[in-house]
């Protein structure tokens, strides 16, 4: 072979090889995957931040880098097959930066786009030690009932509100004062207030609510109440009132706030249960509970009388229907500020249509009397039973007891709200105050 041919020979070869490096290189870098796209962060807590972005094609899996507290010094802290990622154990109040890139036998792609995140900061939960408030009754001079109560749950017992006075449309007050009641609250670390009442009389409520001297009456005599006979603050207890002074309510509940908040005292008020807002609904439609939450250090829900003795036979409260009015609430109300009405008490109804109220140990005495069998309705999660008494009528009772109370109590704990109101001291028994030590660990 001469020398012209080995020449031509040598340049052939090395173009060969040069073309096949050169497909070679270039099929291995088309087959790198591209950056990935769309890098976001879908969650923060105090110690995590989620992401997530678009899969690439032909990926094997997703290299992921992070740095803190600036874009810069990356470290990979993991290597996934996924599109998403959990960063836990992270800093609190921490600014965190973080880019992807995606990876295959043939290399790792370039960087997505670089992102950053800061960590929220860390909640120290402390769960507050649940509220009870027991609503007192003094009937008449000696009426020891909710006295007895206090006294015998005095370390359970955070608060009283005395069923004391009644208003009339121009905002006198008057009532029967229970000084033994309070001095002995004042004694104990218990505080008491004082309820105020309308007699359920929308049309006392709305020549008091429409007028700003009559208002002003009202406040003034509360005022002096409180100071005059050692109250720790009030409870506010208008019912019935029409929808159509809504405004005047919540206008009325303002003033009173700013009257006695200026000089120590504790503002509170009862509230009609609901499930949503309504404007107009007869019952409950004055009460703007997102409104009056400004203006009240706690808001009682009466969450009882879902049946009542007006009405037909039923639940005092049952589960489902106070589960709602919780889940309502606190949608506008601020869980320390809400207090779960619970009664003490049951109904017994006759097949005639009347209805008459009895303590919980008066209502075992009475199943005991009638040799009636006590039930449970799993679906209210309330007691009942039925008799027929001796001139042959017919009774249906709905109460509540230990057992019911337990279930409401574990809505209290589970919605992280500030506690219960009993209606009412003297009503309940032993198996009932058990229940509450025991639920909120007193």
């Amino acid at each position: 072979m001469n020398s012209r041919r080995i020449l031509a020979f040598v340049v052939s070869f090395l173009l060969l090889v040069f073309n096949t490096n050169f497909v070679l290189a270039k099929t291995r870098t088309s087959n790198i995957p591209s950056a990935p796209s769309g890098l976001t962060v879908t969650s923060v807590t105090a110690s995590e931040i989620d992401l997530s972005w678009n899969a690439v094609s032909g990926a094997s899996g997703y290299k992921i880098f992070r740095a803190s507290p600036n874009d810069s010094s990356y470290t990979q802290i993991a290597t996934i097959s996924t599109n998403t990622y959990k960063n836990t154990g992270l800093a609190s109040s921490t600014k965190y930066w973080y880019f992807v890139r995606a990876y295959n036998a043939y290399g790792t792609s370039a960087d997505s786009t670089h992102i950053y995140a800061t960590t929220s900061q860390a909640v120290v939960t402390t769960t507050a030690p649940k509220i009870v408030l027991g609503f007192a009754t003094y009937y008449y001079s000696g009426d020891s009932s909710s006295y007895n109560s206090m006294t015998a749950n005095t370390s359970t017992i955070d608060e009283i509100a005395t069923d004391t006075y009644t208003t009339d449309a121009y905002g006198s007050i008057s009532g029967l004062v229970p000084s033994s009641q309070i001095s002995y609250a004042n004694a104990n670390g218990i505080k008491p207030y004082a309820m105020i009442t309308n007699n359920f009389d929308g049309s006392i409520a709305q020549t008091l609510l429409e007028s700003s001297t009559n208002r002003q009456n009202l406040i003034n005599n509360t005022l002096n109440a409180l100071k005059v006979n050692s109250y720790k603050g009030v409870n506010v207890d208008l019912e019935g009132v029409y929808y159509y002074d809504r405004s005047y309510f919540t206008t009325f509940m303002s003033e009173l706030y700013s009257a006695l908040h200026s000089q120590g005292f504790t503002v509170t008020i009862s509230v009609p249960a609901k499930t949503y807002d309504s404007t107009t609904d007869g019952w409950n439609g004055a009460f703007d509970y997102a409104a009056l939450a400004n203006y009240s250090d706690q808001m009682v829900l009466m969450a009882y009388d879902e049946h009542y003795a007006g009405g037909s036979p039923g639940p005092i409260a049952s589960i489902g229907w106070v589960q709602n009015v919780v889940n309502y609430a606190v949608t506008v109300i601020p869980k320390n500020k809400i207090l779960l009405g619970v009664a003490a008490y049951g109904y017994d109804w006759t097949s005639a249509g009347n209805a008459k109220a009895y303590s919980i140990s008066q209502i075992y005495n009475l199943a005991t009397t009638y040799g009636a069998t006590i039930q449970w309705d799993s679906t209210s999660q309330c007691p009942y039973f039925y008799y027929t008494d001796s001139t042959g009528v017919q009774h249906t009772v709905w109460f509540e007891n230990s057992t019911s109370l337990a279930y409401k109590l574990d809505v209290v704990n589970s919605s992280n709200i500030a506690g219960i109101g009993i209606w009412r001291l003297g009503l309940e028994n032993s198996d009932y105050w058990t229940t509450i030590k025991t639920k909120f660990s007193r």
